[in-house]
Order: structure tokens, then C-alpha cells, then sequence
């Protein structure tokens, strides 16, 4: 089995964007050597070709394989040695088709997780292989067929246990956050106090109903559930700045705590238009500071990065990443729009 056949893998821009799910057009099937080429082959041969039309490629030929979203974490992800024959540098992001196609770009030196649920190469979700039915004259697809999992590979591994690492719940109607030690110890942390600001950057200001260069903004609420990384035990805390006009402003905030009571206090810290994104060390006034997220719906961690994903009430989605850094908010590494609609374009800082 070739490691990382001619269809399955293509890189991507960290600020540019692709389509998911009902939006994609399938792209003319191959017939004849007049046809069109494959979207796949086009893009190998240098073209610049969207990216929906490759996932739709994909698509039909396997309707239920993960997607992988690959961000390089070298200074050089060398794939030169297979399809498409390019170099990525750090930051770069690119998609792979199922897990053994997403191992081996994580061999080149890459991350990756899947589009649809955040999960791993090495531990994938429940998947079909299961081939599209072919029309009359569709092309044929690849010469290898991604890797089934066994059954150990279809369950998350579990969290390395530790005597720090706490179990966190929201209460009192996402006014606090109770973390649970493996000793028996409980303790609340409250959110909605002035410890839980943050100085945002081009903000919603809702009363005038108008933007402002920067404004403190204080936690209203948690939106979802916290995080906690199984390696480090900080917990990543997503909350709720203020909403008007169908316009979510979100931040999130990292806990470092002990099962004494005590806890410092991170922010991740969003980059935006007016900063430029200097990967080493996005530019921001202070570490009290950041643009805001959209409506946060999601987070996890993996490998000590956290995933945050967000949308615009459109339904654009976009994922963006923050890896370990000297302190537990990380730093930002970079940010794909996951699923295209109105107010996408906005979803991810203009690198």
C-alpha cells in the first residue's frame, strides 16, 4: 500500500477557506481523455483549484472517510517524495483523506485531526470505506482505499492519569466552574467577576450599536463545556463577552489551577486584521488582550494544542489552533474556515 496516494492530500493556506457538506458541486465526472482532468491531478500539475471541488472529488469515491486538517509543525514538511510533490512550511496547513493517508503526513511533520469531530490519525472515528456507487463513465478512484480501522483504533486512547489533573464542570447556569480532584477535593471558580476580562480589540460596542477600537469586556457566562488537558491539567474555559445584532463576541480563558482553591488566569489571545500575525509573537498591546472569537461551539485538546471552533450565525464554521507555549493560554498557530457561508471571511485573522 502506497503511503499517500495521487488523490488524497492537497495543502491549503492557513487564511484561506473550503466547503463542507450540501454547498459542494461534484465536479463533471472523468470519461474520456477530452474530459476535464481531476481536480486532484489539475492541482498537482500547479493550478490553483478550490478546494471544494478536491473534497467533492474525494467524496465520490468514499462518502464517510475523515478528513484530516494537517498543520505543519516544522520548519519544513518535507513531502517532495509524494503527491503533490511540494514542500509546506511551519504553519502551512493541508487536508488528508483517511487514516493512513493522515499518519503519513504526520510522519512529514505535520498534526493533524479530523474536520467532523477533532479526532486523531492514530485513533480515528467509526468510518465506511465503503466506495460511492460509480454512474456510467465516473473516474476510477484511487489505485489505494483508506485504511478500515481495527477495532482498538475506532476509541479515543485515554487521558494519562494523573493526581493534578481535575475534572471540570460548569454550574450555577454557567456562572462558575467546578473542578473535581482525583484526592476527593472540590472547589468552585467564579466566572462572572471582574477578574474574568479581557481588553478587546475592533469591538461590538451594543448599547451605540457601533464597532470601537478597544473595550474591556467582562464574562457574562460560560457557552459549552471546558476542556481540561489530560497532560497538563490546565483547563480552557470558553465564555460569552456580549451578543447583539445576531453578533456573538466570545473569548476564551485558561485555567491554571491547584486543588487547593488557588488558579492563575490566561487569556488566548485572538489575533485580528489590524495585528500582524507574526506566528513566533502575534503583536498585541498586553497579554489582557485580544480580538474577539464568534460563537464558540466547540473546543478540545490534543497534544497539548487546543482547538477552538467557532461560527457566525450564518453557519460558517471555521477551527482555530493554539499550541503550548510558555504559558498554559499557548499561542496561536493558525486557523482554516471548515464550512463556507456568509461572514466566513471573518472567522480567521488576515494572515
Amino acid at each position: 500500500m502506497r503511503s499517500l496516494p495521487e488523490y488524497w492530500a492537497v495543502p491549503l493556506a492557513i487564511a484561506s477557506s473550503f466547503t463542507l457538506g450540501s454547498a459542494l458541486t461534484l465536479p463533471q465526472p472523468v470519461q474520456a481523455q477530452t474530459s476535464p482532468p481531476a481536480p486532484t491531478f489539475r492541482y498537482a500539475q500547479g493550478e490553483d483549484v478550490d478546494l471544494a471541488e478536491i473534497i467533492a472529488e474525494w467524496r465520490g469515491y468514499y462518502a464517510d472517510v475523515p478528513i484530516y486538517l494537517c498543520v505543519c509543525q516544522d520548519d519544513t514538511c518535507d513531502q517532495t517524495e509524494q503527491w503533490p510533490y511540494r514542500e509546506y512550511t511551519r504553519y502551512q496547513t493541508s487536508v488528508a483523506l483517511g487514516p493512513t493517508n493522515g499518519q503519513a503526513a504526520e510522519a512529514s511533520g505535520t498534526n493533524c485531526f479530523d474536520i467532523a469531530d477533532g479526532s486523531r490519525p492514530d485513533a480515528p472515528r467509526s468510518f465506511s470505506a465503503a466506495q460511492v456507487e460509480e454512474s456510467e463513465g465516473a473516474a476510477s478512484p484511487p489505485d489505494d482505499q483508506p485504511e478500515t480501522p481495527t477495532a482498538d483504533g475506532m476509541t479515543t486512547a485515554p487521558p494519562v492519569a494523573a493526581s493534578d489533573i481535575p475534572t471540570a464542570t460548569v454550574v450555577s447556569d454557567g456562572a462558575a466552574v467546578r473542578l473535581d480532584w482525583p484526592s476527593g477535593a472540590s472547589n468552585e471558580v467564579a466566572v462572572t467577576g471582574n477578574n474574568w476580562s479581557v481588553s478587546v480589540l475592533d469591538a461590538l460596542d451594543c448599547p451605540s450599536l457601533s464597532l470601537v477600537e478597544q473595550k474591556t469586556m467582562q464574562a457574562q457566562r460560560v457557552v459549552g463545556e471546558p476542556v481540561v488537558d489530560s497532560t497538563t491539567g490546565n483547563v480552557a474555559v470558553p465564555v460569552l463577552l456580549d451578543s447583539c445584532i445576531e453578533t456573538d463576541q466570545s473569548a476564551v480563558f485558561v485555567l491554571d489551577a491547584n486543588e487547593g482553591g488557588g488558579y492563575a488566569l490566561y487569556r488566548a489571545q485572538l489575533p485580528g486584521d489590524r495585528v500582524l500575525v507574526d506566528l513566533a509573537a502575534p503583536s498585541f498591546p498586553n497579554e489582557f488582550t485580544s480580538y474577539p472569537f464568534s460563537t464558540i461551539s466547540d473546543m478540545r485538546y490534543w497534544d497539548g494544542s487546543l482547538l477552538v471552533r467557532q461560527g457566525s450565525a450564518s453557519g460558517a464554521e471555521s477551527i482555530v489552533i493554539f499550541r503550548p507555549a510558555q504559558t498554559p493560554a499557548g499561542f496561536y498557530a493558525g486557523c482554516a474556515v471548515v464550512t463556507q457561508n456568509e461572514g466566513a471571511s471573518v472567522l480567521c485573522p488576515d494572515d
